[in-house]
C-alpha cells in the first residue's frame, strides 16, 4: 500500500514540475510583447498634468462584473496623494483606496515607479471629468481590463499555457506532497511492526553442519565394542549364565545334599 501510494506521489510530482515549467516558459514569451500594456506611460485612458481637467468615456462593466479604473501618480521622495476627483455632470464618481492587489508598477530598475492612488468604481457608461487637484505630479487613469484584454488577445496560446500551468500545477504539487508523507508514514508503521522470528533463520552452512555432527553420532554408535565381548571377540554371557544358575536349579541340589 505505501508502495502505491509511494509511486502515485512521484507520478503527481513529476506532473506538477512539467506544468509549471510549461507556466514559466509562457509567461516569459508573453511578457516581452505585454510590457507596453503594463506600462501606465505608454498604455493608458488619460494623462493630466498639475490643476488640469479632461473629459473621459468611461464604462461601468465588462463580462468580468464591475469595471475598475486607477489613478497612478510617480513615486519620487515621498508617497503621492490622491488629490484626484472623477465625476459624471455634478455627481462624483465611487471610488475606494487602493488594496493590497494594487501593487506598484515599474518594468525594469530605470524606469519610473508608478502607484495606485485611487480606485474608480463607475455605476454608469458615460463621459466623465477627471481633475487632478494637485500642485504638481502628472495624473495616469488606466484601465486593467482593457490592458489585460489586449494582452491575452496578442498571445493567446502563451496565456493560457500560463494560467493552465500556475492553476494546476500548484495543486498537483500539494497534493503529491500530502501523498508523499502518508506513504512515508505509513511505511514506517509497516517497518516497526515487522515479526521477527523467536529463533534464528538456519543457514546451509548450520543445515549442513548439523547433517555431519549426526551422521558422526551415528558412526560412534556403530563402531562402539558390545560390553559383553572380549578383546578377542568371545562372547561371555554363557559363562555368566553358568556361573550364576538360577534359583531353582541351585535350591534343588543344595536340598539333595
Amino acid at each position: 500500500m505505501a508502495r502505491g501510494i509511494m509511486k502515485f506521489a512521484k507520478i503527481l510530482s513529476a506532473l506538477s514540475f512539467f506544468l509549471l515549467l510549461m507556466g514559466t516558459v509562457a509567461w516569459s514569451s508573453a511578457s516581452d510583447e505585454s510590457e507596453k500594456y503594463l506600462d501606465p506611460s505608454q498604455f493608458n485612458e488619460a494623462v493630466i498634468g498639475p490643476g488640469e481637467s479632461i473629459v473621459v468615456n468611461i464604462s461601468s462593466t465588462s463580462f468580468l462584473g464591475q469595471r475598475e479604473y486607477l489613478a497612478m501618480r510617480i513615486v519620487e521622495d515621498s508617497d503621492p496623494l490622491p488629490e484626484v476627483r472623477l465625476t459624471l455632470g455634478p455627481d462624483e464618481c465611487r471610488s475606494d483606496d487602493p488594496s493590497i492587489i494594487h501593487i506598484d508598477r515599474q518594468l525594469n530598475p530605470d524606469s519610473p515607479k508608478f502607484r495606485v492612488v485611487r480606485v474608480f468604481l463607475p455605476n454608469e457608461t458615460g463621459d466623465y471629468t477627471l481633475y487632478n487637484d494637485a500642485e504638481s505630479g502628472d495624473l495616469w487613469l488606466v484601465d486593467d481590463f482593457r490592458s489585460q484584454t489586449r494582452i491575452f488577445q496578442e498571445n493567446p496560446i502563451s496565456i493560457v499555457v500560463m494560467i493552465g500551468g500556475c492553476c494546476i500545477g500548484g495543486p498537483v504539487g500539494l497534493v503529491a506532497l500530502c501523498l508523499a508523507i502518508i506513504g512515508w508514514r505509513q511505511n514506517e508503521a509497516q517497518e516497526s511492526i515487522l515479526v521477527r522470528p523467536k529463533d534464528p533463520l538456519m543457514t546451509t552452512s548450520d543445515l549442513y553442519r548439523e547433517y555431519q555432527k549426526s551422521q558422526a553420532e551415528v558412526e560412534s554408535r556403530q563402531t562402539t565394542p558390545d560390553p559383553f565381548l572380549g578383546a578377542n571377540g568371545a562372547d561371555y554371557s554363557d559363562v555368566a549364565d553358568d556361573v550364576n544358575p538360577p534359583a531353582d536349579e541351585n535350591w534343588e541340589n543344595w536340598d539333595n545334599g
